[in-house]
């Protein structure tokens, strides 16, 4: 993998952010942010990142099981969702081949803390965003 090309946010000088970084070849480029003490992320850091998106997958895994604690299939019908974009049952391979991660959210260069931001091929208006610490999923938010 080729290191990522970091930018500085000017806004929030502790925020850097590279676009369309490749982690598996079945999956589209995502966008990567990373929170430092205001430099470039250094090569402990992007070390850490290169661990983490080597194991994406799994941490996708278990990111489903959360995304499917707020998802109810009938509550999508009712809604006008069509079938065949809802994972076909209730189970984590279904899920986690349905939704599409879009953003890394590293809290720090340890890579131990962050967010992983998912889109619903029926939800166009929201993003699952599910927190890891430790490397654990502890939460779900669903924003707009």
């Amino acid at each position: 993998m080729v290191d990522p090309h970091f930018v500085q946010d000017h806004e929030e000088p502790e925020l850097w952010a590279a676009e369309q970084v490749s982690f598996a070849a079945d999956r589209p480029p995502i966008h990567v942010m990373m929170q430092t003490a205001g430099e470039a992320p250094t090569a402990y850091g992007l070390r850490n990142l290169k661990v983490l998106l080597g194991a994406l997958d799994e941490r996708i895994e278990a990111a489903a099981e959360l995304l499917l604690e707020n998802y109810s299939r009938d509550d999508w019908l009712k809604q006008g969702a069509p079938a065949d974009q809802l994972p076909p049952n209730d189970s984590v391979s279904a899920m986690k081949s349905r939704a599409t991660l879009r953003a890394v959210w590293l809290f720090d260069e340890d890579a131990e803390d962050y967010e992983l931001w998912f889109t619903l091929p029926w939800d166009d208006e929201h993003t699952y965003d599910v927190e890891f610490q430790g490397g654990q999923p502890i939460s779900c938010t669903v924003n707009d």
